[in-house]
């Protein structure tokens, strides 16, 4: 008896990671964005992923990125296209959020998003 009861908790532990793992956002890398630029667009994304969490009673749990294609040039830098992928945590459960931005990075090398109400797929 105490091992169906051990077994049946393991399940359940189980079950949770497994469940917690399933809203992890599988990002499809396409090559063309250089990582260090990749990066600086995650942390934008990350203070208005921050931002539109705290106005709408979540938590921010995770922010991944990847390269979504060859940068562009724009007139004030250049254009580069990355994937994301956001994680919140809300009082009914985890919600994903994904999708590819265009972030622009300035000639000093620094990175800006226009929204993210698009990455939502």
């Amino acid at each position: 008896m105490l091992w169906v009861i051990l077994l049946l908790g393991a399940a359940g532990l189980g079950g949770g990671y497994a469940a917690e793992r399933a809203i992890v956002p599988k990002l499809q890398y396409r090559p063309g964005t250089p990582n260090e630029v990749v990066e600086k667009c995650r942390q934008a994304v990350i203070a208005a992923a921050r931002a539109h969490a705290a106005a709408s009673d979540a938590r921010l749990v995770r922010v991944d990125a990847t390269s979504a294609g060859e940068m562009r040039l724009a007139r004030s830098g250049q254009r580069a296209p990355v994937e994301i992928g956001i994680v919140y945590s809300r009082p009914g459960g985890r919600e994903a959020r994904q999708g590819v931005i265009e972030c622009r990075v300035n000639a000093r090398g620094q990175a800006a998003i226009a929204d993210l109400a698009g990455a939502a797929r």
